[in-house]
């Protein structure tokens, strides 16, 4: 992207100090990339390689996968949708070269290509509950994409998934409270959306962060690759794996830990004292310094007391008092309770 094109965006994206508490909120979130596989053998390949059951993708909707190491871990966590003879995996921007490489070691000689644009990003978009059905954009086919995943009704592991004339990707991704879209497109294309959009206000995505981790949805990052087996970080909860459509790399280690054990960590929620958020992969110890786990994914909590978090903790440290960068843990109740849910049936 040229440099002048580069600093009109940074330009646009500056966050407004305080919005109107009835705008919708724009903020960007670079650290996502859009993997496009096509190919005649693109859906057959893919079936073979990730933990997501790929035939059994409903259209307009996007399902999470893991792509792992043959010991079962994870390498990165996707968001996939089919669009006609493509397949779309959204991922970390961090992760994205990684993956593509790993990918492309398994195409061989089936009919399958593999691409990364230089120029995407990805913007949030968030409404008020006020506010739900109103399209702050001019643009029409971008109102239209939005007004059908308005009328979806999201659940864990389906989100309702548009692409428009364009090709831009529009991803639903709240389980509850205001209702949230990602938008994936070229940055060029992105600008234009931004530049148009009315009754809305530009912020940072904090916000967004918290959203997704109320919502118990994990990441994996550059700093936690290759940390977590799938159960681990509850993507059973979010029926990102198969347990029926046979073998796929690390697929022995996830039915041996479904059917034969029992995993000895799980994914919870919490707060964390202290002015700086954790960064992924941060250690959890418990106060007589002993590892219990790590985190996840972080974001500050307005006040500035503290960060809400998403952690993998082992379970025979849960009711340890525990600690993270010297701030004190707290994990919330409504996680730690019994019949909380923790696995998904063995339907998928």
């Amino acid at each position: 992207m040229p440099e002048a094109n580069q600093t009109a965006w940074r330009e646009l994206m500056q966050p407004t100090d305080a919005p109107a508490s009835d705008h919708v909120e724009i903020t960007e979130l670079p650290q996502r990339r859009v993997i496009v596989v096509g190919g005649s053998e693109a859906r057959d390949f893919l079936h073979a390689i990730l933990s997501q059951d790929i035939e059994a993708i409903e259209d307009d909707t996007a399902r999470f996968a893991a792509l792992c190491s043959a010991k079962g871990r994870a390498l990165g966590l996707l968001r996939v949708v089919t669009d006609g003879d493509r397949v779309l995996l959204v991922t970390r921007a961090d992760l994205a070269e990684g993956l593509l490489k790993r990918l492309k070691l398994y195409v061989l000689r089936r009919d399958v290509t593999l691409d990364l644009a230089d120029d995407q990003s990805a913007i949030g978009v968030t409404w008020p509950t006020e506010a739900r059905t109103d399209c702050p954009f001019a643009d029409p086919d971008a109102c239209a994409a939005l007004a059908r995943l308005v009328r979806a009704s999201p659940s864990r592991g389906h989100l309702p998934a548009a692409v428009d004339e364009s090709g831009r990707l529009y991803l639903r991704e709240d389980l509850g409270g205001d209702l949230r879209v990602a938008i994936h497109a070229p940055i060029a294309a992105l600008a234009a959306l931004v530049s148009t959009a009315e009754g809305a206000a530009v912020v940072t995505a904090t916000a967004w962060e918290r959203a997704a981790i109320e919502d118990r949805v994990p990441e994996i990052s550059g700093e936690t690759t290759e940390h977590y087996v799938p159960q681990w970080i509850n993507l059973d909860d979010l029926e990102a794996f198969s347990l029926k459509k046979g073998c796929y790399p690390g697929q022995e280690v996830i039915a041996r830990m479904h059917y034969l054990g029992k995993p000895n960590r799980r994914l919870f929620a919490g707060h964390v004292l202290g002015t700086a958020s954790p960064t992924p992969g941060a250690a959890v110890t418990n106060t007589s310094d002993q590892p219990a786990g790590e985190v996840v994914r972080s974001a500050p909590l307005p006040d500035g007391s503290g960060s809400r978090v998403l952690v993998v903790i082992k379970l025979k440290h849960l009711h340890d008092p525990l600690v993270v960068e010297g701030g004190t843990l707290s994990l919330d109740p409504d996680d730690l309770a019994e019949d909380a849910p923790r696995t998904a049936d063995a339907r998928h």
